[in-house]
């Protein structure tokens, strides 16, 4: 029996020892170009799966999106799929094109891969749309953030005496998102740093093609405890603000406003100086 034994693990040692020789199991080869469209167009094209070492399955090919928090989701494309075992090809089209479809997108096999250590994963391609702004023009500077849609417009700085009255205007405008008026928010910088809900009366216009809104603030017998950082923002709470970068060897700088933040002096009190962040 112990014979037996000491055959049966040495057969097991060999198998892990051919496997492991063998390297991970080949994946299918994916071949696809980068896209260009059109904004209110349509978008058509087609790639390849090539088999590697298993016959190849229809229903174990995808294609999602690239997110802008770095995750995927499912592409909103419509896919059609012809071929064998052997090599499949793949049919997209998507219609009324939008900037939102504007991004970097994977055809996986199975499962998505994980990143190469150099260069752009097999099976990933881009999409452009012209009309909107290119995937570079998406940041301030090279690791600043992606610019905001909706754009917020407010006067950083709003200034009042104790007691009075205190009115201000505001906008958000977008060039591809139909805005809608209860997505717009606006909140203040608690002591803990935690947003608070305001006191002020708002109040919406909303344009016709409903690309634009704009908004008025407007409080009565202001106090200090009105003095502070606020933000206004559009549907979700924005991430922080990204830190202002310096001459190189220096540490980069403390971070700015986000947008739409903005401050409240109130004469009479105490400044400070605080946005939400």
């Amino acid at each position: 029996q112990i014979s037996d034994m000491i055959t049966s693990f040495v057969i097991c040692l060999l198998a892990l020892s051919g496997a492991l020789a063998q390297g991970p199991p080949k994946t299918p080869k994916i071949t696809v170009e980068d896209q260009k469209g059109e904004k209110g167009g349509s978008l058509s094209f087609s790639f390849t799966v090539e088999k590697a070492d298993d016959d190849l399955d229809k229903d174990k090919v995808h294609i999602s999106k690239a997110t802008k928090d770095h995750k995927f989701e499912n592409a909103r494309f419509t896919v059609e799929l012809s071929g064998d075992s052997d090599k499949l090809t793949g049919k997209v089209s998507a219609d009324d094109l939008t900037c939102e479809d504007q991004s970097g997108y994977i055809i996986y096999y199975a499962r998505i891969p994980p990143p190469p250590k150099k260069g752009p994963p097999s099976g990933s391609f881009l999409v452009q749309i012209e009309g909107c702004p290119h995937p570079d023009e998406k940041h301030n500077d090279k690791n600043g953030p992606p610019s905001q849609d909706p754009k917020i417009t407010v006067d950083d700085t709003q200034k009042v005496k104790k007691g009075e009255t205190l009115t201000f205007t505001f906008s958000l405008e977008s060039k591809d998102k139909t805005l809608s008026e209860d997505k717009v928010f606006m909140v203040k910088a608690g002591k803990d740093k935690k947003p608070e809900p305001v006191r002020f009366t708002l109040t919406y216009e909303l344009s016709e093609d409903s690309k634009q809104i704009t908004g008025t603030a407007k409080a009565e017998d202001v106090k200090c405890d009105n003095q502070g950082g606020y933000l206004i923002y559009y549907d979700k709470m924005p991430p922080p603000p990204h830190r202002q970068m310096r001459k190189k060897g220096r540490k980069p700088g403390p971070p700015g406003p986000p947008p739409g933040g903005f401050v409240i002096q109130v004469e009479g009190c105490s400044k400070r100086r605080k946005f939400l962040y």
